[in-house]
């Protein structure tokens, strides 16, 4: 499409110069030999054929349809244009030697008899002239012009018409020339016109500084940019000339340096000038490249100034980031091999862990019991388990929102094959968009805590125990000691009220008196030592017996013993001492355990109630019922397993574990009982008061 339109445009062109030289000849053509029409076909290259390109007398939309192949070697009017000398026609509407398509544009036309001549630039004619006639080059050469003239007469056309033509075809050839060479000058002047202003906005566009200098270095052109440096106007200010006087100073200075070193063709350099509105420093990139002029035989030099100060300001600003980057490396480089260090000395394990709960880092403590290399063969690696485990109980830890979360996970040491109970503190990490990108999870053994709490808990249920023991034998030492202690005293007594004693065996009778007092004051210090009371506060039941089950929890699992809790979240709160409590219900759980050596099951349950014990009869009260699945106690030992000294385990224990539970119990103002069947298992339950015991609950 694009080729059609440019053959259009060029053939209208050729068509317009064309008229222009040739019309005024015509018109005098015409009207000296009486013509009724003309007809003027013209050569184009690119369709290689005889193409209408104007008339007189006829329409030119018409002239312009006729097309006529140069390939058609037996045309006549194609004949004309290859050798040159003019034909006649005298039934050009009839003549079978023309091309039908033609005989109806003429016809069409209404043309006469008519005589058919050449048309040729002089150039071409002096080719005739030396015999270089026909298709060779010559009128089909490039700028050049070549036709047919058709001119019509109704009254019909002689031979001597034909010679009348040939000044015409002359002065035609002249013509054309000179309209060709006019047409010429005339394009060649548009496109050097055109190429300059290309030339200008291209050397204007590009946003870098352009100078061209002389051989003595002096500025003959420069672009629009580079005037903004080196050309001053008369109303620039003082400052601004000066600054750039300076830039024409440095500029010459150093291209005149630069053209005294040796190099390449082109090179690249830098140089300092001045910014005229700022005065601030301006580091220019400069590449020349030496230029001749050869139309006036001048040298000189074309050089291209690139504005490079903010990029050696950002390559300044960037080394020194690079320095404090360094710097800020070193620094991280050392904070994480302090970091290190600390983690590899921590002997609690720390697991570092991605959104995929993929294990991203950790320290040897954690090396040991997920990745152990050290541990013997088995079917089952620990290591592989560990890490199942864990990552199980991160995914359901996932589920709660709250940003640091704790929980349990049971553990083997690869190494030994040990059991742990490990705590978990697992706390996000979030970037500074607040999105998760890691876990880091601290985990503690807390097992040998517990074992740690359980022990200290049954030391101190043993002294407790011991002291209740030693206590109660006091106690009765000094309930023995002092019925006799009463009579003494009342003899003493009165002995003191009469009247015939003798003052030396009075004072010997005060004396005693006195001591009896003393000893008197001293059983009752006695009697009040084992009546100790013990701080009471609001205690939650079901979280004390979860503390003490966890204690037990690791001896449970080494003996087989399931345990299971049915506790009401709902009770209420009891106010009592939870350490003497948790020692009761301790004492509970290991004696469930020891009762079933070949494992079994133990059940805990709360619930709360009123009492229908005499002692807490109507009073809101929670009972505790620990059971178990052990051998049971025979029927005529029942009776005494809460007296001092007294043991259904020959050679183990004191046999004042439940007397001293019992005794806590008593002091909180509660109940306790207990029910067994051989083979069967063992029940206590524990009635507690809600509010604690009243004021003579203390006595046992």
């Amino acid at each position: 499409m694009t080729d059609v339109l440019e053959r259009q445009i060029s053939a209208g062109v050729v068509r317009r110069e064309a008229r222009e030289a040739l019309e005024p000849l015509l018109d005098d053509l015409m009207r000296a030999l009486g013509f009724d029409k003309a007809l003027v076909l013209l050569y184009e290259d690119a369709r290689a054929a005889l193409v209408g390109s104007f008339g007189i007398g006829v329409q030119d939309a018409s002239v312009h349809e006729i097309v006529i192949p140069v390939a058609q070697g037996d045309d006549p009017i194609v004949g004309v244009l290859r050798s040159g000398h003019p034909i006649r026609l005298p039934d050009s509407a009839n003549d079978e030697r023309l091309l039908p398509s033609v005989r109806d544009w003429l016809r069409a036309l209404d043309l006469g008899p008519t005589i058919a001549t050449p048309l040729r630039s002089t150039t071409e004619q002096a080719r005739d002239r030396d015999g270089k006639r026909g298709l060779a080059p010559g009128w089909e050469t490039p700028g050049e012009w070549a036709g047919v003239l058709l001119l019509s007469r109704s009254s019909g056309i002689s031979q001597a018409d034909v010679e009348a033509l040939v000044p015409f075809t002359r002065q035609a050839g002249e013509a054309l020339s000179l309209q060709r060479d006019l047409s010429l000058l005339q394009e060649t002047s548009v496109a050097h016109a055109i190429e300059k202003d290309w030339l200008w906005w291209m050397v204007n566009g590009v946003g870098d500084a352009v100078i061209v200098t002389d051989s003595n270095n002096d500025i003959i052109l420069q672009n629009k940019r580079a005037e903004l440096l080196f050309r001053a106007a008369d109303e620039d200010s003082p400052g601004k000339r000066r600054a750039m006087w300076m830039n024409n100073f440095l500029f010459t200075a150093a291209l005149s340096t630069w053209n005294l070193e040796r190099g390449g063709p082109t090179r690249s350099r830098e140089v300092t000038l001045v910014d005229p509105i700022e005065g601030s420093e301006l580091i220019y990139e400069v590449i020349t490249t030496p230029a001749t002029n050869y139309r006036v035989g001048m040298r000189g030099t074309v050089s291209v100034l690139k504005n490079v100060t903010d990029i050696r300001h950002i390559g300044e600003e960037l080394a020194r980031g690079q320095e404090r980057l360094q710097t800020a490396e070193e620094e991280v480089r050392l904070e994480r091999d302090r970091l290190d260090l600390i983690l590899r000395n921590v002997p609690n394990p720390i697991i570092v862990v991605d959104n995929d709960n993929e294990i991203i880092s950790m320290n040897p403590a954690a090396q040991r019991l997920f990745k152990s290399e050290t541990a013997a063969p088995r079917t089952a690696n620990p290591a592989l388990a560990n890490d199942a485990r864990f990552t199980s109980f991160l995914a359901q830890l996932r589920l709660e929102p709250a940003f640091s979360k704790r929980g349990e996970v049971l553990v083997t040491d690869p190494t030994t094959d040990e059991r742990l109970e490990m705590e978990v503190s697992a706390t996000e990490v979030r970037d500074s968009r607040g999105a998760v990108i890691a876990i880091v999870s601290v985990m503690q053994d807390i097992g040998r805590l517990r074992e740690l709490e359980r022990r200290r808990l049954e030391q101190v249920l043993f002294d407790s125990e011991k002291l209740a023991a030693t206590g109660r034998l006091a106690a009765s030492i000094a309930h023995e000691i002092n019925n006799p202690l009463e009579a003494v005293q009342n003899a003493l007594y009165l002995l003191q009220q009469r009247g015939n004693v003798a003052d030396k065996a009075r004072e010997y009778l005060d004396i005693a008196a006195r001591e009896t007092q003393r000893m008197s004051r001293i059983l009752r210090q006695m009697l009040g030592f084992y009546r100790q009371t013990e701080v009471m506060a609001e205690t939650d039941i079901n979280a004390l017996i979860e503390e003490a089950a966890a204690l037990v929890a690791k001896r449970l699992r080494e003996r087989g013993v399931t345990f299971v809790k049915e506790l009401d979240g709902s009770i209420p709160k009891v106010r009592a001492s939870a350490d003497q409590l948790k020692q009761v219900v301790l004492n509970l759980l290991l004696n469930a355990a020891d009762s079933m050596p070949k494992g079994g099951q133990i059940g805990v349950a709360t619930s709360s109630r009123l009492g229908t014990e005499s002692e807490l009869f109507g009073r809101p009260a929670v009972q505790i019922q620990v059971r178990d699945t052990g051998e049971g106690i025979p029927d005529e030992l029942l009776a005494q397993i809460f007296e001092p000294f007294f043991s259904t385990k020959p050679g183990k224990g004191t046999g004042l574990g439940l007397w001293v539970s019992q005794g806590i119990v008593q002091n909180h103002g509660g109940t306790m009982q207990v029910r067994s069947r051989i083979g069967r298992g063992t029940t206590f339950t524990i009635t507690l008061p809600v509010e604690g015991p009243s004021s003579d609950a203390r006595t046992r």
